[in-house]
């Protein structure tokens, strides 16, 4: 099996969903395996097309930009007058 089009992708990744449960030697767990390989092959083949431009090499956030126990990141900016 080859996925032509995206429409395609989509029914199988539905598919999937359906089979994931398969009992191991059975049709369902071959299929299984066969469209998981399939929808491998296709992301590898379709990576970055619908990118916007590179993702960083790192984060842009700062450990003070960040949440931390559900307060406001930038509590550790703030200075006591």
């Amino acid at each position: 099996m080859t996925l032509r089009n995206h429409e395609e992708y989509e029914a199988a990744v539905q598919r999937i969903a359906t089979l994931r449960d398969a009992p191991e030697g059975s049709p369902q767990a071959t299929e299984f395996v066969q469209l998981t390989a399939e929808i491998r092959r296709w992301n590898e083949a379709h990576e970055g097309e619908n990118d916007h431009g590179p993702a960083p090499s790192h984060s842009l956030l700062t450990p003070d930009d960040l949440p931390f126990s559900g307060l406001p990141g930038n509590l550790g900016k703030l200075k006591k007058d």
